[in-house]
């Protein structure tokens, strides 16, 4: 159960903020970058452009030089010159022969062209490959190489790191010489190259509008992770919020809890786990009403919040019961506090007692398991019972002990019935007259293939509060109409054996049917076995029991009460139930008393049944004085180990002989 209900919350807060917050940055770096390499290629694609038309320009300068010679020397330079007027975008041009000397310049000016500037930066093979050389820094920044023009890696840096806008409109300028064969001659041509904001217009329009969508969608996802962290705080509220109290619920309390104890590790903080819980709430709720108990767990919600300190918390468990995690330096301080929250919630509610089981577990260093700790604390107040209202009981080993010993057993019980591990032991009633057989009890007996023999004390409380009593009962009840049966097919004589019958039986009104057909299948006749139950099923539901006896009885069934005087009303259940026998408790004939008030109520008991025709049954004798002193008084059965233990059945038949 406890996995599902993880799970479950688990799936509830299983969204995360970071990773919207990556996807969202990962995402702004996705498109910053496609745009950045867009908007690059656009401007590359315009300066390339330019470029191309910067070379096809100079290779047309450079093809009126191909019958470049001393006699045609005026005429071409009239028409370069010419054309260089004309052209705003050709500044120079700078002819080289073969073995590169300059033979012609517009403007008296050569670049320097060395080796290593040739061969780093020209591209002279043949009259369709163009090699270009840039004028400012001597730096190389295009190279235009099978009509494809590169930009270099460092371009923009140079373009633009000082430019201005000048007189026409330009903010910046490419001059660059590009080198052109022309037969046997190299012709330079000096380019200057204006850049101009409207060139780059759809690159700006395009920048804009992918801002403009990045903005957007930024603005949505943001939205988005808004919306998200309000959704999961809400949701958060509804896990850690108790219905009933409209504080903190368990799971707050655990997680909260778990973090304050390891935090306590390394400030070396003292702390007790509490379960306080209001004992008889459902009580109060037949008497005010469901409503008005709720009410009040809400008003002790509130009184035990103003009681704790930032550093504990606390939160509504279930129905009436609280857990808190308190800090504290010494016992007797715990305790003095305890004494002073009681004190509150008892004040909650003038006019009104009302009592407080409290169970304490002292934190040891380094636990932190904040369910298991509770756990702990439940089990001290449960243990402790309601006789110890208004104390605080404190967990010990022994009680961990004794709860796992229940659960052992409640996972073994079960198997056992299946495995026949109970076993049927009978205890002789002994008649006082002639001191023979009168009777026997059947009394079970636990053999674990692990445990080994187990008293009953050790896992009948058990049953009877889980309700495997029932089973247990009917099993019992059973194997001795199987015994009977088997005694009576082997011709043995048969006596009386007792059988209990567990006051959980009396909540059917078909258990003297039931009980009749347990009997009746084995053909044993009902006057050999009698049935014991106790004067506490009388308290339950009256009406039941007495049809149920008197149907009992009237089938032939022996019906007595067993532990008769352990009660507080045993002559007023004698006087509403008509019984057969009447088993005087063993505690008569205990203690300092027994021989004087403890004997004397035993013979009044005794005549008080006599007069009402019930025999009497003495258990738990022990000694040959009591045995005289019941045999004077006419007692007409004695149980106790002064005749014999509980045996099992083939001892007790070899024994007796029946």
């Amino acid at each position: 159960m406890r996995k599902t209900k993880e799970d479950r919350i688990k799936k509830l807060k299983k969204k995360h903020i970071w990773p919207s917050v990556v996807g969202l940055i990962v995402i702004l770096f996705v498109f910053t970058i496609i745009m950045a390499v867009a908007v690059g290629m656009s401007a590359m694609d315009i300066v390339n452009k330019k470029l191309a038309d910067s070379s096809r320009r100079s290779e047309k300068i450079a093809g009126l030089f191909v019958d470049y010679n001393q006699e045609s020397a005026d005429e071409i330079t009239q028409m370069v010159l010419s054309h260089v007027d004309v052209l705003d975008e050709v500044e120079a041009v700078a002819v080289y022969d073969a073995e590169r000397k300059p033979i012609w310049s517009s403007n008296d000016k050569y670049p320097a062209l060395d080796d290593s500037i040739q061969m780093e930066f020209l591209t002279v093979t043949d009259a369709e490959r163009v090699g270009v050389l840039i004028e400012q820094d001597d730096e190389q920044i295009f190279t235009v190489d099978d009509g494809m023009i590169v930009l270099a890696e460092d371009a923009f840096k140079h373009i633009f790191s000082s430019s201005t806008i000048n007189e026409t409109g330009a903010f910046a300028n490419i001059k660059l010489w590009i080198v052109t064969d022309a037969d046997d001659k190299e012709v330079m041509v000096l380019n200057n190259i204006p850049m101009y904001f409207q060139d780059f217009m759809m690159a700006g329009v395009c920048l804009i509008l992918c801002g403009i969508l990045i903005a957007i969608f930024v603005i949505y996802y943001l939205i988005s992770i808004i919306s998200m962290v309000s959704g999961m705080h809400k949701t958060n509220k509804v896990i850690y919020t108790d219905v009933m109290t409209g504080g903190d619920n368990w799971l707050s309390f655990i997680k909260k809890g778990t973090g304050l104890l390891k935090k306590s590790k390394r400030s070396g903080r003292k702390y007790a786990v509490l379960h306080l819980e209001m004992l008889k709430y459902r009580s109060f709720c037949t008497c005010f009403g469901v409503s008005k108990g709720e009410e009040l767990i809400e008003s002790l919600y509130r009184a035990l919040k103003g009681e704790v300190t930032h550093s504990e918390v606390m939160a509504h468990q279930e129905n009436a019961a609280f857990g808190l995690l308190l800090e504290y330096t010494e016992n007797s301080q715990l305790e003095e506090r305890i004494e002073k929250i009681q004190n509150t919630m008892s004040s909650v509610l003038p006019g009104i007692k009302m009592y407080f089981g409290v169970g304490v577990y002292l934190v040891q260093p380094g636990e932190n398991d904040v369910e298991q700790l509770y756990n702990n604390a439940m089990i001290a107040c449960e243990m402790s019972g309601e006789e110890t209202e208004g104390k605080i009981a404190y967990f010990d080993v022994e009680m961990n002990n004794q709860k796992l010993w229940e659960r052992k057993v409640e996972d073994d019980m079960e198997r056992a019935l299946i495995n026949r591990e109970f076993q049927v032991y009978l205890q002789p009633k002994i008649s006082t007259k002639e001191e023979v057989l009168g009777g026997a009890e059947a009394l079970v007996r636990w053999i674990n293939p692990t445990e080994g023999f187990i008293p009953p004390n050790r896992f009948i409380p058990i049953f009877e509060k889980n309700g495997f009593i029932l089973k247990l009962d009917d099993y019992m009840l059973e194997e001795i109409a199987k015994v009977q049966a088997g005694w009576l097919a082997e011709g043995r004589t048969l006596v009386p054996i007792s059988v209990n019958v567990s006051r959980a039986h009396f909540t059917r009104e078909d258990l003297a049917e039931h009980i009749c057909a347990i009997v009746d299948k084995y053909q044993v006749p009902h006057d050999v076995i009698e049935l014991e139950l106790t004067e506490s099923a009388f308290f339950d539901d009256k009406k039941v029991l007495l049809n149920t006896v008197q149907k009992l009885r009237k089938a032939g069934f022996q019906v007595s009460m067993d532990d008769f005087g352990a009660g507080y009303s045993s002559l007023n259940s004698l006087k509403e139930l008509k019984i057969d026998v009447l088993k005087i408790d063993a505690d008569f004939f205990r203690g300092a008393e027994a021989e004087e008030r403890g004997l004397f109520i035993v013979s009044k008991v005794i005549e008080l049944a006599k007069k009402l025709n019930m025999k009497i049954v003495a258990e738990g004798i022990e000694s040959k004085e009591q045995v005289e002193f019941l045999t004077g008084q006419d007692c007409d059965l004695i149980q106790g180990y002064f005749y014999a233990k509980p045996m099992p059945v083939a001892e007790f038949a070899q024994k007796y002989s029946v």
